[in-house]
């Protein structure tokens, strides 16, 4: 049976899975902007198992939400829920609502500083490429000369 501090206790893991999605996103930023290719992909390993895991959380919590409101008469929604409870049950919900907010605007805002990160990671290399097929069409082969390394 659902009940507000069950619920607030899949909130407040959820909020901790988000902060370690954010964690994670820095550790990839600062690894693309070091040039430590070969780190990207254990990151990207661990952001996966870190995302399913939130996956989870996040549709435990829809449906410990939706049993509450069923039982409280109101929509799944935390400040609806919040609304039909008396105090501490209110308040404690509510801060650990606030925390998962938090976390989910920290791990937006990490993950719009990586993907702009990779957009102009993207450009350089499309510019590098370019760069080397004009060089390339400048200066054709000749036999036994290779410019490409």
């Amino acid at each position: 049976m659902a009940s507000p501090a069950a619920l607030g206790a899949v909130l407040a893991r959820q909020a901790e899975a988000l902060r370690a999605l954010a964690d994670v996103t820095v550790q990839q930023r600062e690894a693309l902007r070091n040039g430590r290719l070969e780190l990207l992909q254990d990151l990207f390993r661990e952001l996966q198992k870190i995302g399913f895991s939130a996956e989870a959380l996040e549709n435990q919590r829809g449906k410990m939400a939706g049993e509450l409101a069923a039982q409280l008469g109101c929509e799944p929604k935390v400040s609806a829920i919040c609304e039909r409870l008396r105090g501490d049950d209110a308040a404690s919900l509510k801060e650990t609502a606030s925390a998962l907010e938090l976390a989910v605007r920290k791990l937006q805002s990490e993950m719009q500083i990586l993907a702009g990160l990779v957009d102009e990671n993207q450009r350089l290399g499309g510019m590098m490429i370019a760069e080397w097929r004009r060089l390339q069409g400048m200066y054709p082969s000749r036999p036994g000369v290779d410019f490409r390394g």
